[in-house]
């Protein structure tokens, strides 16, 4: 009867320990998709073609970048606003591809998009160096 037992749970545990490492290793394999992320990107800063730059490596990284373009009065700081979510999860996902640190929540349901980026005055210290050093030498 032990000997029974035992087969048992060593059978459960062989298929936790199965689903485990077949969970990590899918998330390697197939890492997140986000091209479902719908964002848009606003430049108040007042340099030229910094949305334009942003969004396109936006777009590189595989977000859908719905519009981008100047907002409507100028920014001190860059802020990126969740517009779907109060627990800022869309915000989150983009902040781990930009690296900023200002993030909120401003749930506006009226709004087709996830994540909204305004581009401050202080957009050398938050964006990656990447999107700077292609302004800097004029990659494209």
């Amino acid at each position: 009867m032990k000997k029974k037992e035992h087969s048992t749970l060593s059978i459960f545990l062989l298929i936790i320990l199965s689903a485990f490492i077949f969970s990590f290793g899918y998330k390697i394999v197939h890492p997140m998709d986000y091209h479902r992320i719908k964002v848009e990107v606003l430049n108040g800063c007042g340099v030229q073609n910094l949305a334009n730059e942003t969004a396109r490596f936006l777009r590189k990284k595989g977000f859908d970048v719905t519009f981008y373009g100047n907002a409507a009065e100028p920014q001190k700081k860059t802020v990126m606003v969740d517009k779907l979510s109060p627990d800022k999860k869309w915000a989150k996902i983009v902040k781990s591809v930009l690296g900023m640190s200002r993030i909120s929540a401003q749930v506006d349901s009226a709004r087709c998009i996830n994540v909204l980026v305004i581009l401050g005055m202080d957009y050398n210290e938050v964006l990656p160096k990447e999107i700077l050093n292609g302004r800097l030498i004029g990659i494209k």
